[in-house]
């Protein structure tokens, strides 16, 4: 049964623009029983120069402003994982943890973001120290 016709209105079109802000697809967010199809809403943004500029806003926002599936990278994320590798525990092991992306998204990551790649090692380093003054004071405790 096809979904029923939506008119164009503010809260609806407030609805849209605040989906792909939190970083929702537009595929998703049409999904709603009372939200419009994907095809009226290209409609729209077609007809509507400024719903259109705010679409193409949220969806900046959003991180959906690039093909594929919305990164996960952001500084919460990032400065967890700096602070296991700076306890020590290897980026391998970190990104099995299902909660956290996978180890070749990260390294990615480094390898476009200037700042994770100075997180990770400074994490890498950190880890390695403490590590290294672990096994001095255990050293020390057994002589």
């Amino acid at each position: 049964m096809p979904k029923p016709y939506v008119p164009f209105a503010e809260p609806v079109a407030y609805r849209i623009i605040a989906g792909l802000a939190s970083g929702r697809g537009l595929r998703a967010i049409c999904r709603g029983a009372d939200m419009p199809t994907r095809p009226t809403v290209m409609r729209w943004l077609k007809e509507r120069p400024d719903f259109a500029h705010d679409v193409a806003a949220a969806r900046a926002f959003g991180g959906l402003d690039r093909p594929g599936r919305p990164s996960l990278y952001g500084e919460a994320l990032m400065e967890a994982i700096y602070m296991r590798l700076c306890a020590g525990e290897p980026l391998r092991t970190i990104c099995r943890d299902p909660r956290m992306p996978g180890r070749s998204t990260v390294q990615g990551w480094a390898r476009h973001r200037a700042k994770a790649a100075r997180l990770l090692a400074l994490g890498h380093d950190v880890g390695r120290h403490m590590s290294a003054e672990r096994q001095w004071l255990a050293w020390g405790e057994d002589n």
